[in-house]
């Protein structure tokens, strides 16, 4: 299974407007025990660089849908990149309020991540990320991607190629090539032209590269007609801000969808137990569950967990059962419905028939194999939010919420919180001098964005250790450096080695044309460099870690259910089994 695109794409372009998203925060998987991991299918699927993401606890994971989880990975055709620059990633808190709102918490406020085309992208072309050889080579996945090729072999193998391109190998000559480079080295014996029509065709496109074309031809091309009759739209759903009140996102249709047509294909990853998706504390013990459990769907006598990777997961609930207001008001029912796939994904109808037990081996391999349709029960308008049932288990898991549901404590850890994206919005910048009268609530952390080379501890110079008994112009005078080229519009920001990443920092001045002076903690934690002219619109605020509204203790936690049960089949049911 792979991500085609039917349309060109230029450099730099974004692959879908709206990104990549919701994006689902794990939160410290480093404590995951040895059983959890086994069965935790997302977990080469998971991404892990440093964003602002990490700010959420102490290690973070990113599980992001469409070509962040589906788009395959190739060491020297790769075309996408998920996450780069300072800009890649939306993330907004402001949409519901702890002290009022009783979703708050239940839902991703990482609205998407984009992802960008790499180099133009051709109609038909698959997208393809580049995961880092480093991700291949990690302890965990050795022994899966050993046999894996690497950039180096497609080198090798081509300067193999050019050895004896004026030689006219027939197939028989070809293969003892392949054979004798086996030997040695079997991934790059695997990427060699095996006949002497596949030589020639590597041969025949002389404006790329001898490896490129290897490269190629180790992928299956598609044309864009093919693609429109053979493939499956990952459009037709866009993220907008639901019509329910407590929701969050949803999914509104982008085309008109008729009666029984796919809305969106759902393959999915396994979890073989919800346990495994506990939030713990460092100590072991449980605070709720991670975020991604309200984005899976399961059976209440059955631990595994299904785990869609689309945007599938941006459908809400509604049925005639409960008013939920907004477009799903009393006596509405859904207008699409989930069913399992059985012809487009291989081996989904053939997981379907396998045990509890033979699915737990397979995800304990790092395989996977099950998906779901989302398919329209009547006629679906162009801006018309989607919704399918998820059942009465997790309505009545609702209604209990409803009861229970408290706002924080007054004066606890969770009550003196401000949404940062209002901060941010709102560029509500205070001096350290304001904020002694005036200060952020507790959950606030302000971040300088820093452009420098990879060698900026050779470029700046900290303050001396007495930096504070010194008078502020005496600072600014000596120690400080032009901040002018810190900003997300500056022309610099586009120069090669240059690295940007928001940073901890403190406000010191507002001058009168907008712009600040500021310390950027970037050296050291404990003296900043000292910045004038710094452009306010490169101040942002984040949340501490665990003080978002996902680590509210009472937010709502209960994964999706099947409005038609029987679809589970029964030889997954192993709490029913068991007893």
């Amino acid at each position: 299974m792979g991500v085609f695109t039917s349309k060109a794409i230029p450099k730099g372009a974004q692959i879908s407007s709206t990104g990549d998203g919701p994006v689902i925060i794990l939160h410290d998987r480093d404590i995951m025990s040895r059983e959890a991991y086994l069965g935790f299918g997302h977990r080469n699927y998971l991404w892990d660089e440093e964003t602002l993401d990490d700010h959420e606890s102490d290690v973070n994971s990113a599980a992001v849908p469409d070509t962040g989880a589906l788009a395959n990975y190739h060491p020297i055709l790769w075309n996408i990149v998920t996450g780069i620059g300072i800009d890649s990633f939306v993330y907004d808190d402001s949409i519901l309020d702890r002290n009022i709102d009783l979703g708050a918490g239940a839902f991703s406020y990482h609205k998407s991540r984009n992802t960008t085309a790499y180099r133009d992208i051709t109609a038909g072309e698959e997208l393809l990320h580049d995961y880092g050889e480093e991700w291949l080579e990690s302890p965990s996945r050795y022994k899966s991607f050993q046999d894996a090729v690497r950039v180096s072999n497609y080198v090798s193998a081509g300067n193999i190629v050019q050895r004896f391109r004026l030689d006219n190998l027939d197939d028989a000559s070809l293969l003892v090539v392949q054979e004798i480079v086996n030997i040695y080295d079997k991934r790059t014996a695997s990427i060699l032209p095996k006949s002497r029509l596949a030589n020639e065709s590597i041969l025949k496109d002389i404006d790329e590269s001898i490896a490129i074309n290897l490269g190629k031809a180790s992928v299956q091309q598609r044309s864009a007609d093919w693609l429109i009759q053979n493939g499956r739209c990952m459009d037709n759903i866009v993220p907008r801000i639901s019509t329910l009140p407590q929701a969050g996102n949803g999914a509104f249709a982008q085309r008109f969808l008729p009666e029984g047509s796919l809305v969106i294909p759902a393959p999915t990853l396994q979890t073989m137990d919800a346990k495994y998706l506990d939030s713990k504390n460092r100590d072991g013990s449980v605070k709720n569950s991670q975020m991604l459990l309200n984005y899976c769907i399961a059976h209440e006598d059955s631990t595994m967990l299904l785990c869609p990777i689309t945007r599938a997961i941006l459908i809400n609930h509604c049925s005639e059962r409960m008013d939920f207001g907004g477009k799903c008001g009393e006596g509405v029912d859904a207008n699409a419905k989930l069913q399992f796939d059985s012809n487009f994904d291989a081996e989904s109808k053939v997981w379907q028939q396998k045990s509890f037990n033979e699915i737990k081996e397979d995800v304990h391999a790092g395989r996977r194999g099950l998906s779901f349709d989302v398919i329209a029960t009547r006629d679906i308008q162009p801006g018309e939010e989607v919704f399918i049932d998820y059942g009465d288990t997790w309505e009545e898991a609702w209604k209990e919420h409803l009861k229970s549901w408290q706002p924080p404590a007054k004066y606890s850890k969770y009550s003196r919180y401000t949404s940062v994206t209002k901060l941010t919005n709102d560029h509500d910048i205070r001096t350290t001098a304001e904020l002694v009268k005036n200060p952020y609530a507790d959950n606030v952390v302000v971040l300088c964005l820093f452009g420098s080379r990879y060698t900026y501890k050779d470029d700046f110079a900290l303050p001396p250790s007495n930096w504070k008994d010194m008078s502020d112009a005496a600072i600014i005078e000596k120690h400080s450096y032009p901040g002018g080229m810190h900003s997300i519009n500056s022309k610099k920001s586009e120069q090669k080695g240059i690295e940007w990443t928001y940073v901890p920092c403190d406000i010191y001045f507002h001058g009168d044309d907008g712009h600040l002076t500021v310390g950027i903690y970037v050296i050291s934690d404990d003296v900043p460099l000292i910045f004038t002219d710094y452009p306010s619109e490169s101040v942002r605020f984040v949340s501490k870690e665990y003080t978002s509204d996902e680590h509210l203790p009472n937010s709502f936690r209960h994964p999706i259910g099947l409005a038609d049960k029987t679809m589970f089949p029964e030889q997954w049911k192993n709490l029913k089994l068991n007893e």
